[in-house]
């Protein structure tokens, strides 16, 4: 009997008071971790070059709004390309060519498609995904239809 008693008090001592029927659940907000809020360590150098407007570009014809880098495994981020004379539905040509790492490819193709999005260079951007190239310690030269844009960009870890 003794021993369902101090049983008994263990259990009850060790029940989360979140849990009881007195306490109402309380909501707490997610933190996702982003690029911005996650320190990166670059193996590589991006572009760092920017115009006037704080845009990274080598020749002012292409550039990314934003840092030129993220994490090794971002599935889920995205940076902003930018082109001068772009219009909202125009599709472009995304060539990424492995300068630096160890990825499994030494390339990646994929197309994107100009959205409303204000920047300082007009009224349309391209989301591009990190995904297709976000292995850590690796820099990509970035080629648009066919053009050689001067910018890489980089996967730290």
């Amino acid at each position: 009997m003794r021993s369902l008693i101090v049983l008994g008090l263990l259990f009850v001592a060790c029940v989360d008071p979140a849990v009881s029927r007195t306490t109402p659940p309380v909501a707490t907000p997610a933190i996702v971790p982003t690029s911005t809020t996650r320190a990166v360590v670059l193996s590589c150098e991006p572009t760092r070059k920017t115009d006037a407007a704080g845009v990274v570009t080598v020749d002012g014809g292409f550039g990314i709004v934003g840092e030129a880098s993220t994490y090794g495994g971002d599935t889920e981020g995205t940076f902003w390309l930018v082109r001068k004379g772009a219009a909202l539905g125009d599709s472009i040509a995304l060539h990424f060519e492995q300068t630096a790492g160890k990825a499994p490819a030494t390339w990646v193709e994929y197309n994107a498609t100009g959205s409303p999005r204000t920047t300082p260079w007009g009224d349309v951007a391209f989301k591009v995904g990190w995904k297709p190239i976000s292995f850590s310690d690796t820099c990509w030269r970035l080629v648009v239809d066919g053009t050689d844009t001067g910018l890489v960009v980089a996967v730290g870890h």
